[in-house]
């Protein structure tokens, strides 16, 4: 682990004011100001860098959650050895005294906090999966070793909506295993762990008020983000956008998100036959988004690269060759992103890849791009011709 601040501060900074502001995009109105929370955090943070009597991380050496090897996706985790050794942490945790809590709390990093939410999400699936209560248990104790004041709070209330729901999957009373992580914790995240059960039904719901749903893979259950545009598939399209994100794995890049009821901007396809598009998009059932990001080896600006994929159903097939048409002639042009598109039946897929940066280029060009319309025609082919 990292622990000088001028190191890996400004990075973790970076990373999840940047998340946050695209979870904000998708979600209603919020009165707080744009990476607030985190700016917070960070000083704080600083502050607690500042104390000489800083101890050293009770996490476990040498070993992290890798988001290339796809780590932080909740779809579908797989076991890591971080997992048990997180878990016997948390277990030394709760058995402490109220003073030795304090010091593990004061000795853990803003990205030591950032790693106990990882696995406390992770821990919310392995516990619909295993119907286990201690992986729910082991998720609320990792909150609680969290101190409030060094995270954005709304990222531990995304947490325990997980573990909440995962509660409710395994059946089994989540008010007591609440209330015994919230004994554990320091005040303030002792409050909000409370606060949580006194939300309204709705307020707790995990897609309602958080932007996830469960689907289900053959691992069994896990979480994908959703969006709050409408959505009425008649294919299985959350299933699709996990497929589509393994063609994305197999490539250069490393899915971050699939999220369902989402939707085609209209930015992508513009300016090419705006008034065909408009009545297309106007027939739109369901919409899946899978982002992606460039492998760091496989450029040197590959922290501004992104690849998108929508994939949409449309409510006949005309609409889908409709964009399918707009595609294939804005691929044509001068465009500052690179596309590439497929069309089976009622779907149809865009992939986009661009830099957020302003002035640099994109990695790839619309050429390299076909083996993304090679992909995706292959990827729904299996789900149309069943």
């Amino acid at each position: 682990m990292l622990y000088q601040s001028d190191y890996w501060l400004p990075a973790v900074a970076s990373f999840i004011i940047l998340g946050w502001i695209l979870w904000k995009k998708s979600r209603p109105s919020r009165p707080y100001v744009i990476g607030g929370q985190m700016a917070n955090a960070l000083r704080a943070e600083h502050a607690r860098l500042s104390d000489p009597r800083v101890g050293p991380s009770p996490l476990p050496a040498g070993l992290q959650y890798d988001r290339w090897r796809g780590d932080l996706d909740v779809s579908n985790p797989v076991k890591q050895p971080l997992d048990e050794e997180l878990s016997g942490l948390c277990q030394r945790f709760a058995a402490s005294n109220p003073l030795t809590r304090s010091r593990f709390r004061g000795s853990a990093s803003l990205e030591d906090f950032y790693t106990l939410l990882t696995f406390s999400q992770r821990s919310a699936v392995f516990a619909m999966r295993d119907r286990g209560a201690e992986h729910i248990v082991a998720g609320l104790t990792a909150v609680a070793l969290i101190e409030k004041d060094r995270i954005d709070f709304r990222d531990a209330l995304g947490a325990l909506s997980l573990l909440h729901h995962a509660a409710g999957v395994v059946r089994i009373d989540p008010a007591p295993l609440f209330a015994k992580a919230a004994s554990l914790a320091e005040s303030k995240m002792s409050e909000l762990i409370l606060g949580f059960l006194k939300r309204s039904e709705d307020g707790r719901d995990i897609q309602k008020s958080w932007g996830y749903t469960v689907i289900e893979t053959k691992a069994g259950p896990g979480f994908i983000e959703c969006g709050f545009e409408p959505y009425e598939p008649t294919y299985p399209l959350a299933q699709i956008g996990l497929a589509l994100a393994e063609l994305i794995k197999r490539d250069k890049y490393q899915p971050t998100s699939v999220t369902v009821a989402s939707d085609l901007p209209a930015v992508w396809l513009s300016s090419v036959d705006d008034g065909v598009l408009e009545n297309a998009l106007q027939s739109v059932r369901a919409a899946v988004t899978i982002n992606a990001d460039l492998r760091p080896q496989e450029s040197a600006d590959s922290h501004s690269q992104v690849l998108i994929i929508f994939l949409v159903e449309l409510r006949d097939e005309a609409a889908a060759s409709s964009l399918f048409r707009l595609s294939e002639e804005k691929r044509n042009r001068a465009n500052r992103f690179a596309i590439a598109a497929a069309k089976e039946e009622r779907l149809f897929s865009l992939a986009v890849e661009r830099s957020f940066v302003a002035g640099e280029a994109s990695f790839e060009t619309s050429t390299a791009m076909q083996r993304f319309a090679n992909g995706m025609a292959e990827v729904l082919r299996g789900y149309t011709r069943r």
